[in-house]
């Protein structure tokens, strides 16, 4: 008895991540509920000789509108309409049971006309993308968090070029104290590259090392040929490449996490109107 308490202690989840749970098992029952309502509906509508795919394409629309509250609530947040974590586990719910009814809907993988074609690109980039960027918002934000530095996105380039004017200053300043240009002339050779904009951006992406191993590879294969005053320099060269490394890797990271939605929501926003076009088409016809 006292085992089971032990271990039921231990296996308790803290009350954020109970809640979140429970936020997420809610969501998918009353979602795979509401897309197994549907799908029976329809498939009645279908043995009564009446037009099931109707039944399930409104149902479609009404989650493509319901996906784009989503982001009308990330911009009124000072609505109380529930937690921004409430809409996002309903976004993916709602996203992920729209694709076997889309399946239902159509009745096929790829659709035969040209306009039905359209429909499913813009559809399968707006799934696809939706899933990249959920796994994204999932992943990229712990890499950030293990970074020894904080900076805003958008002061990134401006970081960078302050860095820059510093290491030149540092390195003007060496060639002076020291009386000679051997720091100088390797710094325009094979270092300035470095410091013109975000590099080893893949490398960051996907966490290698490459960008901290080209640094230190370079700082090693210059120091036996300084002198002291020279290597002091460089030291202090080094920690300001190794923080232009830092800044590096949140350009990337956050680059990928802003650039996603560049894609996605401009396939909601084109295929919503294309699907609005569609029913308005189709409903001219049966009338």
């Amino acid at each position: 008895m006292a085992l089971l308490r032990t271990l039921a202690l231990r296996t308790r989840l803290p009350p954020r991540l109970r809640r979140a749970w429970g936020e997420l098992a809610l969501f998918w029952t009353l979602g795979l509920a509401a897309w197994l309502a549907v799908a029976l509906l329809a498939a009645r509508a279908e043995q009564r000789l009446h037009e099931g795919a109707a039944i399930t394409g409104y149902a479609l629309f009404a989650m493509m509108l319901a996906l784009v509250l989503f982001n009308v609530k990330k911009r009124l947040v000072a609505l109380p309409f529930g937690t921004a974590r409430a809409w996002m586990t309903a976004h993916l719910v709602v996203g992920t049971i729209s694709v076997p009814l889309y399946l239902q809907h159509t009745g096929r993988f790829w659709p035969s006309g040209f306009y039905e074609r359209v429909i499913a690109l813009c559809f399968y980039t707006v799934m696809l993308s939706g899933a990249a960027g959920y796994l994204l918002q999932r992943w990229l934000p712990r890499r950030l968090a293990q970074l020894e530095v904080e900076v805003i996105y958008e002061r990134i380039p401006g970081e960078i070029f302050a860095l820059r004017e510093r290491v030149e200053g540092l390195i003007v300043k060496g060639v002076q104290q020291a009386g000679a240009d051997t720091l100088g002339r390797y710094y325009l050779e094979s270092l300035q590259w470095f410091f013109r904009r975000p590099r080893f951006l893949l490398g960051h992406l996907f966490g290698s090392g490459r960008a901290a191993r080209w640094i230190r590879g370079h700082v090693g294969a210059l120091r036996r040929y300084l002198n002291e005053t020279e290597r002091s320099v460089l030291d202090e060269f080094e920690k300001l490449a190794l923080r232009k490394n830092l800044l590096d890797a949140h350009y990337a990271l956050q680059s990928v996490l802003k650039l996603w939605l560049f894609v996605h929501v401009p396939a909601a926003v084109l295929l919503v109107a294309l699907v609005l076009w569609h029913l308005l088409v189709v409903n001219i016809y049966f009338l």
